[in-house]
């Protein structure tokens, strides 16, 4: 557009330049016309020359300015794409950990139960072990005061019976727990009387004794330790039994057996 005008305006100065002169001929006036017109035609393709090169500048930037512009709505599509892709990926990564979590989780409360389970038992096991139960009996007054051989001693007057392992009805003591059990039998005579008792196991004789004063009431105690199973019994019997054999209770000396549990 500025090349154009100034050709214009060359024209006009030109043509404006006309000599008003009359000494000037025709012809001289005539060949300075032609002069001018081509320089003017010279300068008019100057100046389209420059205008074409300046709308190729122009058309090179608009190319450069278009590849330009694709490539950067390329790199924003990639970007997108990768953004999404990431996007799902740390959705796909938080879906995971949250199923691990869960899982572990759920793996490690099933572990602690069975883990407090497994306490439970071996607590309530030691338990069992350490816990002693409480066992233990007196009875006292024989049923028969002269005895005969072999025979088991009925107590007939039970003082305690702690866990029911006395009978009054047979004299025997029945273990209701494994362990390790003490046993007495307190025994008491009249002046020249015996008394030949023994402590019995299922017939096994875990101790025995004889007692015997010619002027006195006497009583002796003797003690025994036996390891019972349960449902094992434990009594008192008479190893010899004659005329002269005979058991004596009063106020102030009772004929006694007894036992307790002691460690199981």
């Amino acid at each position: 557009m500025t090349g154009l005008l100034q050709l214009l305006l060359l024209v006009s100065l030109t043509l404006a330049s006309e000599p008003s002169c009359p000494a000037c001929s025709k012809y001289d006036y005539e060949e300075k016309l032609l002069e001018r017109m081509v320089r003017m035609e010279f300068a008019f393709e100057k100046v389209l020359n420059e205008n074409k090169a300046v709308i190729k500048t122009v058309e090179q930037d608009l190319t450069r300015i278009k590849e330009e512009n694709t490539r950067l709505h390329a790199t924003v599509d990639a970007l997108k794409d990768q953004q999404e892709q990431a996007e799902l990926k740390l959705v796909s990564f938080m879906e995971g950990v949250e199923r691990n979590q869960s899982s572990t989780l759920e793996k490690i409360v099933s572990d602690s139960n069975t883990t407090l389970e497994q306490t439970i038992s071996a607590f309530n096991d030691i338990k069992d072990q350490i816990v002693t139960p409480m066992v233990y009996f007196h009875a006292r007054s024989p049923q028969t005061s002269s005895l005969s051989t072999g025979e088991v001693i009925v107590y007939k007057t039970v003082e305690t019976n702690q866990g029911n392992g006395y009978s009054a009805t047979t004299g025997k003591f029945t273990a209701p727990a494994r362990g390790l059990y003490l046993f007495f039998m307190h025994t008491c005579t009249p002046p020249s009387k015996y008394a030949y008792l023994q402590i019995v196991k299922e017939s096994s004789v875990l101790i025995a004794s004889e007692h015997y004063d010619k002027e006195r009431y006497t009583c002796s105690t003797s003690p025994a330790f036996v390891q019972l199973d349960a449902s094992e019994s434990v009594w008192v019997q008479c190893s010899s039994g004659a005329a002269y054999v005979q058991l004596y209770e009063d106020s102030h000396r009772w004929t006694s057996y007894g036992g307790a549990l002691i460690h199981n």
